[in-house]
């Protein structure tokens, strides 16, 4: 599979990969990890171990967290050109699926919990009428 010079990369391998992702400083991503559960894994053990993530999970936890997201580099579909080859074909229509599976799946978890968080206020004015 060839990657364009402008793709994304699936694996983001420290601080100052993740800060540009993010397009956010290194310090704000660190803050997050700290405070919000920017979902990092850690090489080690320590707060100077060397940390990674994927961009999945940065997607999943933004739709999930409430935060914007402002991309340096924003996340598109990059035009392909089809040579008629079945493999290559297919290859591209399951990432498309797969991509589309993921975005379903992070809506459908956004959708959730603002529907919790909506049934919470309303049990609360409901209490206040009584």
């Amino acid at each position: 599979m060839s990657h364009s010079a402008n793709a994304v990369p699936t694996m983001l391998n420290s601080w100052k990969e993740i800060a540009v992702y993010m397009g956010r400083g290194v310090r704000t991503v660190q803050r997050w990890e700290m405070q919000l559960g920017l979902p990092v894994h850690r090489i080690g053990k320590g707060r100077r171990s060397p940390v990674y993530t994927t961009a999945g999970e940065l997607r999943f936890w933004f739709s999930t967290v409430g935060i914007e997201r402002t991309p340096r580099a924003p996340l598109q579909l990059q035009p392909t050109k089809h040579d008629g080859n079945p493999r290559e074909e297919s290859r591209r229509l399951l990432s498309s699926v797969q991509t589309l599976a993921q975005s379903i799946a992070e809506n459908s978890v956004r959708q959730h919990q603002q529907a919790e968080i909506l049934r919470a206020r309303i049990i609360q004015m409901r209490s206040r009428m009584k």
